[in-house]
């Protein structure tokens, strides 16, 4: 890894906004992002459904016994 910094560091074209650009790869990254958040989403939305009905040995009514 430090030997990539300094290759970076000592290159003939310094690294400003102009010159670099995020690319294919930076957009893939997002992406993949976006698909795992949906995912979580979904299994989000799908667990607290199952939450929310009553669980097997529930009493029907909510008051303490």
């Amino acid at each position: 890894m430090p030997d990539l910094l300094r290759g970076l560091a000592s290159a003939d074209v310094p690294l400003t906004p102009e010159n670099v650009r995020p690319g294919w790869l930076a957009m893939l990254v997002v992406g993949i992002l976006i698909l795992a958040t949906v995912v979580l989403l979904r299994s989000f939305v799908k667990h607290s459904k199952r939450a929310a009905e009553p669980w097997p040995g529930d009493k029907d009514d909510d008051a303490p016994s």
